[in-house]
């Protein structure tokens, strides 16, 4: 294949692992899923394979490859890239001298260097190996390879993209090291020196590992243009495929969250086993609910091996830390979970969303809030709160107020709901069950579109809140009314009572 390297994609750089691949895939597989879906360039990565193997396996992915016009890269293999004509070839700081390199696979290739740090950089730019591009990393800690040196963080990276823009600009560059779209956005927002960015994001795990390569590739090239600014998510919500909502949720509020789940179109499924965890975050279309607000000794394992599982397979989690500031028992196992993963959604009560963000969060009553913010301080602990955990903040009252941290933005988008009805305080479980609208509606649609997402399904609560207690005479009354306004209302497009004030 003939490539003009001035005009090389790095924007998203697959690197390859088949250890990773799921049970019934295969590498190629999910090589050609990436490649349908927006994988710019591949790099070929085999540590273990023989030479003859290593040569059968790189001629089908180069096949692969050139069908969609995306280059491929060889990891460390000169011999194996010269003997299937790949594109380039990619070496480490161990590896062959890259002036070695260029002289056997000549200037027409690509031929890329691993970086870590000002002095390798240093090499790179004063070699004479012409060389085309660096990957700079580990941005963050990763499993995928056993890193000797602390990550770089985004303080780091931009640090070294600092040196190559006052040195060597043209020199291109890729960041690698435990990114993946819930974190690229953020980072390539905000590692630029002076505008001078990187040119590309490299995955793994994030497209490799995941059961629907074709929709995490989708979601990654999505991260990588919203991090450069090239685009601004909307929300579409997918009425053709049904949401499950996998609850790990307290026992008081079980069949409520069911009811209101279904009533707005998801599928519910109750379960606290670990072992088929994994399994169902393998499903297409289903999120997690995680409700702390009974907690035990035993359920703090399940709760860490839900996120885990979730995580791991790219699936959206609401966390709903309920009560999570009323003992020390519960703000332990609170931290504990958010040192564990990350979270697409993070809703409570005053006081549960001060805690988290560790604010003074001890005002509580049971799991009740009887903290009192104003809407401008509010605003400001759910946005520092959003932008650290890099997720949709959402504090529920008479007033909801919802953050965007997803979306990289020096000022976070906001919004503040108004209507319902006071019945829905005089109810066990509206709280709580709010958590299955909004992971209904989440996991139908893409991850950068969370934050929509969450307004529609907050607005819709409010609303049925609000037509319900029309037709109720109490509180009994109210939560029977209340589930079939929920019903009627997920259909609708516009809401009467309910305001929504964006900023």
């Amino acid at each position: 294949m003939t490539i003009d390297k001035s005009k090389i994609d790095y924007s998203l750089y697959l690197v390859t692992n088949n250890e990773m691949v799921p049970e019934g895939l295969d590498i190629y597989t999910q090589v050609e899923k990436s490649l349908k879906n927006g994988v710019t360039i591949v790099q070929l990565r085999e540590k273990d394979l023989d030479t003859g193997e290593f040569i059968k396996r790189a001629e089908k992915i180069h096949q692969l490859t050139k069908k969609y016009n995306v280059p491929l890269i060889i990891n460390d293999r000169i011999d194996v890239a010269l003997a299937i004509d790949a594109e380039g070839v990619h070496v480490g700081q161990d590896d062959m001298d890259p002036a070695l390199v260029r002289k056997m696979i000549g200037n027409d290739k690509i031929l890329g260097v691993s970086t870590r740090c000002e002095e390798e950089l240093m090499g790179v730019i004063n070699s004479e190996a012409l060389i085309d591009y660096v990957g700079i990393g580990t941005v963050y800690s990763t499993k995928t390879k056993n890193v000797k040196r602390p990550p770089l963080n985004i303080g780091g990276l931009q640090n070294l993209l600092k040196f190559i823009s006052e040195r060597k600009p043209q020199l291109r560059s890729v960041i690698i090291g435990g990114l993946n779209k819930t974190n690229i956005p953020i980072t390539l927002a905000n590692c630029a020196y002076k505008g001078f960015n990187t040119d590309g994001v490299a995955v793994v795990s994030c497209i490799m590992a995941q059961s629907d390569a074709a929709l995490e590739t989708k979601e990654t090239l999505i991260a990588v243009k919203l991090g450069f600014g090239k685009v601004t998510p909307g929300y579409r919500h997918n009425e053709s495929k049904v949401s499950m909502v996998h609850f790990i949720t307290n026992g008081v509020v079980k069949n409520m969250s069911a009811n209101v789940c279904i009533a707005v179109g998801g599928s519910p499924i109750m379960s606290e086993l670990s072992e088929e965890f994994d399994e169902f975050a393998k499903f297409p279309n289903i999120g997690l609910v995680l409700n702390t607000g009974t907690p035990t000794s035993s359920t703090v394992d399940i709760y860490i091996d839900a996120i885990k599982a979730y995580n791991k397979n790219m699936r959206p989690i609401v966390y709903d830390p309920v009560g999570c500031g009323a003992s020390k028992a519960r703000r332990d196992i609170m931290n504990k979970l958010l040192n564990v993963g990350s979270f697409t959604v993070i809703k409570g009560n005053i006081s549960e969303i001060c805690c988290v963000a560790g604010v003074d969060g001890s005002s509580m009553r049971g799991v009740d809030s009887t903290m009192d913010l104003d809407i401008e301080s509010s605003v400001e602990i759910l946005s520092k709160l959003a932008r650290e955990r890099k997720c949709v903040v959402v504090m529920t009252g008479k007033i909801d107020i919802i953050v965007d941290g997803i979306t990289p933005r020096e000022t976070l988008n906001y919004c503040i709901i108004k209507g319902g009805d006071d019945y829905m305080s005089k109810i066990t479980g509206s709280g709580c069950s709010l958590g299955g609208v909004i992971a209904t509606l989440i996991s139908s649609t893409s991850y950068f579109n969370a934050y929509e997402a969450t307004i529609r399904a907050v607005s819709m609560y409010k609303e049925a809140g609000f037509i319900a207690s029309k037709q109720s005479k109490g509180p009994g009354s109210f939560n029977v009314n209340f589930i079939d306004a929920l019903y009627k209302i997920s259909k609708s497009k516009e809401f009467g009572s309910t305001t929504i004030s964006r900023y």
